[in-house]
């Protein structure tokens, strides 16, 4: 063999080599990324079930919050029944309580009530030595209820106002009217060595619409204080994936507070795995703010490393024919996976997609609900700045509704409440008008884009007394019949949104004042109130602000 042959040679083995070594490379990092993309959607898929229990336990607080809302006096008996149903459910609560407000002055007598059922109960508060007596202050809100009660008894009593930061917690739940929770708190209290938190709903007399009201008409909290390491464990089981370190971050401040954490304490991670850390953050609930970090395990990569890289590096100039397969089986390979990745994420988006759906319908009526009815008026109010057009809003409760329900019962109420519910719906334009439950037995309308607001409520107050509901405990007719408050405004970037549901709520208040079964509009200028007959006895009435 000559010198040049020999040259030729060395330099077809050397681009040989080059070229296996290359294409062995190539292949590891693509399987680097497959590996990556594997990661990303087990812990993606740890995310979503910690976020559906999450959201099936802050589900729990407004199942009782509604026996507080039916209820004037919720007995200790009633609560345990219904909290006990709970905790069967649901092994990562710590417990599920109730604390109204107390003032000043009602404390004594507050006092002496519960030590019928506890003999030794007082109002405490933590102190250096441990629960001492609260220090007096304008109001409390002492642990009345607690389930279960074993291993929870420091807490009976416990003032939740006795802390600065709780404080804060306690009035953005009350402003908002809606579930807040806290930071990660210590279970020490609750003999756990766990991190916890609280998640407090809180409960009003009737249905205040601002804040001043809320204020005035507070009632309580239920709360519910939950095992956040228990949690996320029930949230893992229902996955598959294995050998992933989880840390669980609250980042609603800008430090970051460690809530759970199942990383060895000896734990020294490489440069592998720290390629594959990996930050999920949860959808935002309650007023928090949690964000899964993530780092798998050397086994977790190791058994998903395969050995397909090196023996392309080493056989592949004497083999080129056999790589090839090898190449159309892998990237066949890879796109089965992608194909399974897309499936699998269609079908969570599919079911966060029905969860949400389901969050924003009333259960019982089947419509909207107050939480879908928020979203959509912030989006057609703002629609309406942007058109400069009118946006329209009906309020509707049901005249003398309780006594409906004293009289034929509680399942014949939410009978009503479903018959009333779908004549509403059948009035209205479906495609542009959102029908949806205030709360209780009222209903509220939305009219996009509507000059004559007045013409449908007239409408709707005519078809639910054509449903001919007997009602005979009715001081207005001997049918089922409402009363209905219309407002309209034009919105600018200078409005309020408060102000279309202020407006509503004004004429829904004196259309009852002026003897219900009547429609009573609000307009900005005064005028006087004037009352119209029509042929079935509908009434309308005009309300003046300014």
């Amino acid at each position: 063999m000559n010198f040049f042959s020999k040259y030729i040679l060395l330099t077809a083995i050397l681009i040989g080599l080059s070229l296996s070594g290359y294409m062995g490379k190539s292949f590891y990092e693509e399987e680097t990324k497959a590996i990556e993309q594997d990661f990303h959607k087990d812990v993606d898929d740890k995310a979503a079930a910690l976020e559906r229990e999450l959201l099936l336990n802050i589900e729990v607080l407004f199942a009782i919050k509604g026996l507080f809302d039916s209820s004037d006096e919720v007995s200790s008996a009633e609560f345990n029944r219904i909290a006990q149903s709970f905790l069967a459910r649901h092994q990562d609560i710590q417990a599920l309580e109730w604390a109204p407000k107390v003032l000043e002055n009602q404390r004594l007598a507050y006092v002496d009530s519960r030590r019928a059922e506890f003999p030794d109960f007082e109002i405490t508060e933590v102190g250096p030595q441990g629960m001492i007596r609260a220090l007096d202050r304008d109001s409390y809100f002492p642990v009345s209820y607690v389930a279960p009660i074993a291993g929870n008894e420091v807490v009976l009593g416990f003032d939740l106002s006795s802390s600065d930061k709780r404080v804060e917690t306690l009035e953005k739940a009350r402003d908002l009217d809606q579930s807040v929770a806290s930071p990660g708190i210590s279970l020490l209290q609750y003999h756990s060595n766990q991190k916890g938190i609280r998640i407090f709903v809180p409960i009003y007399t009737g249905e205040p619409t601002t804040v001043f009201k809320r204020r005035d008409q507070l009632r309580g909290y239920v709360l519910g204080v939950y095992r956040i390491g228990d949690m996320f464990d029930s949230a893992i089981k229902r996955t598959l994936a294995h050998g992933i370190y989880f840390s669980l971050e609250d980042r609603t401040s800008n430090s970051d507070s460690s809530l759970y954490s199942n990383f060895p304490a000896a734990l020294s991670l490489n440069s592998s795995q720290q390629t594959f850390a990996y930050e999920k953050s949860l959808t935002r609930f309650s007023g928090r703010q949690w964000t899964i970090v993530a780092v798998p395990s050397t086994g977790y990569v190791v058994e998903r490393r395969g050995k397909l890289p090196y023996m392309i590096a080493i056989f592949g100039g004497l083999f080129v024919l056999l790589g090839a397969s090898y190449i159309y089986a892998i990237l066949r390979r890879s796109e089965l996976i992608e194909s399974e990745v897309e499936q699998r994420t269609h079908d969570l988006n599919e079911a966060k997609r029905k969860l949400e759906e389901l969050s924003q319908t009333d259960g019982l009526t089947k419509i909207p609900n107050r939480r879908c009815f928020d979203e959509t008026l912030q989006a057609l109010w703002q629609k309406a700045i942007r058109e400069e057009s009118k946006i329209g809003l009906m309020m509707i409760d049901i005249d003398h509704f309780k006594l409906y329900n004293d009289t034929y019962g509680h399942l014949a109420g939410d009978q009503c409440l479903r018959e009333v519910a779908q004549a509403l719906s059948q009035t209205l334009n479906l495609n542009t008008d959102l029908v949806a439950r205030y709360g209780g037995e009222e209903f509220v309308v939305l009219l996009p884009d509507t000059r004559d607001c007045l013409s449908p409520a007239k409408r709707c107050q005519y078809n639910i007394e054509r449903l001919g509901l007997p009602h005979n405990s009715s001081l207005t007719s001997e049918f089922i019949t409402v009363s209905i408050g219309v407002a309209s405004i034009s919105p600018t970037q200078d409005s309020d949104l408060v102000d279309l549901t202020t407006q509503a709520d004004l004429a829904l208040y004196e259309a009852k004042n002026s003897g219900r079964n009547r429609v009573c509009f609000f307009k900005p200028k005064p005028v006087d109130i004037s009352t119209i007959s029509h042929k079935e006895n509908h009434k309308t009435c005009a309300v003046s602000h300014q």
